[in-house]
């Protein structure tokens, strides 16, 4: 026997040491198991071939006849017949090796198959059948060699043939061999079978945990962040009232209102994606309401421009019919029109461009502000992140930096899956 191999780093019954694992097959046992055909092939030359020349030649030293020969050919060759079925058949395996048996009323050999037959039983059946197959066979064997000394071949035995031990013997030592063999067989697939078990455990924890965590931050995000933003919504909208309409900052408060309300929407939506299936069915409508795509870029274009941002945008092309795509660009436009606002607010120009080709989508957005960005964010530093990890997602790519001639650029390049109109 091998001795089996060590994986370095693994741990050992609980303790930190090398995971013993057995020695991988080798290239006989795999190509055994990779071609059941040949393996068939190969048993049933190798349990047949001996049978039928040892009939044969026991047949020609007794002068019988052709037809005794025939017959006895053609009982071994169906027991060998039946050596395809074992893995899923077994019965058939059996039975068909009984054939061989009922050969021992012509000649001496005929119960090789039924080894084979016995063996299989207790691999592919179970350990019941295969010791009843070897009590029928030797009961079998021992009628078929009485017709043969007592009636086939008159005076070539007595008892001492017809009770003879060889037979069960050998059929015993089969079986206690397909026991070991077919325990450790269905011993291996419990094991695999619990691995399997422990991994979709695995899995089925991982996937409740997640789900804890979505609750957990959608909880955290309602209670904090909702509550500030409707502060902000609130007094931003009392603001706007104590002012009189026609003053510049009455608008301005207004646009802050408007800007918060648009916030909440987006948080409701996101805080519909991570609570579970029963919170989204109690939702209201915003929650559910669907996601901004590219006909929605001129009322975000608007909102900007109710800020005091000179915003122009211009879109070509047919908009693509993957929403997710469109809502991706959507957010580059809307990560980059942000940036403009945060960190060019001297900027006299701010355009935003999405071209639509028939392999991909282009996204810019420039302004002519500072070219250079403060070192550090005056957001949380995610927004270009989280933009080019969804461009990622599509095979895409997302570049930001300073313009030659001043300002400053955010470019993206986003291809259209195939398939897509």
């Amino acid at each position: 026997m091998r001795r089996p191999r060590s994986v370095p780093g693994a741990a050992t019954h609980g303790d930190t040491g090398d995971l013993t694992l057995p020695v991988a097959p080798g290239p006989l046992r795999r190509l055994w198991a990779e071609h059941p055909r040949v393996a068939d092939v190969s048993l049933m030359v190798f349990w047949g071939a001996p049978e039928v020349v040892f009939a044969i030649a026991g047949l020609w030293r007794a002068n019988s006849s052709v037809t005794d020969t025939v017959v006895v050919i053609c009982l071994v060759l169906v027991a060998v017949a039946g050596i395809p079925f074992r893995r899923t058949r077994p019965q058939i395996t059996v039975v068909a090796a009984l054939a061989s048996v009922v050969a021992m009323a012509w000649t001496e050999a005929g119960y090789s198959p039924m080894l084979f037959a016995a063996f299989a039983a207790c691999v592919w059946w179970s350990r019941a059948a295969g010791w009843w197959s070897i009590a029928v066979a030797s009961v079998l064997g021992a009628a078929a060699t009485a017709v043969r000394v007592w009636f086939v071949a008159p005076g070539s035995g007595g008892l001492a043939e017809v009770f003879a031990p060889a037979l069960p013997a050998f059929l015993v030592i089969a079986v206690l061999i397909g026991t070991t063999v077919g325990d450790r067989r269905r011993y291996t697939a419990a094991l695999i079978d619990r691995a399997h078990q422990l991994a979709r455990e695995r899995d089925q924890q991982a996937q409740l945990a997640a789900a804890a965590e979505r609750a957990r931050i959608a909880r955290e995000m309602h209670d904090i962040v909702s509550h500030s933003v409707t502060v902000m919504v609130r007094l931003a909208e009392g603001a706007a009232a104590s002012i009189p309409a026609s003053e510049p900052s009455a608008a301005a408060m207004r646009g802050v209102a408007e800007v918060g309300r648009s916030a909440m929407t987006d948080m409701r939506r996101m805080l519909g994606v991570l609570t579970d299936a029963d919170q989204d069915s109690a939702a209201g409508p915003d929650e559910r309401a669907p996601q901004p795509v590219l006909r929605d870029l001129p009322e975000l274009v608007d909102g900007f421009r109710a800020l005091g941002t000179p915003v122009t945008l211009e879109v070509a092309g047919a908009s693509p019919a993957d929403e997710t795509l469109q809502l991706t660009v959507y957010r580059i436009v809307q990560e980059g029109l942000t940036n403009a606002v945060r960190y060019a607010p001297d900027a006299r120009t701010v355009s935003a461009g999405v071209v639509s080709t028939a392999h991909e989508v282009l996204v810019t957005v420039t302004d002519d502000g500072r070219t250079e960005r403060p070192s550090t964010p005056i957001g949380s530093g995610r927004g270009l992140v989280g933009v080019r990890e969804r461009a990622h997602a599509l095979g895409g790519t997302v570049d930001a930096g300073p313009r030659p001639d001043g300002g400053w650029e955010v470019r993206a390049s986003i291809p259209i899956r195939m398939g897509e109109p």
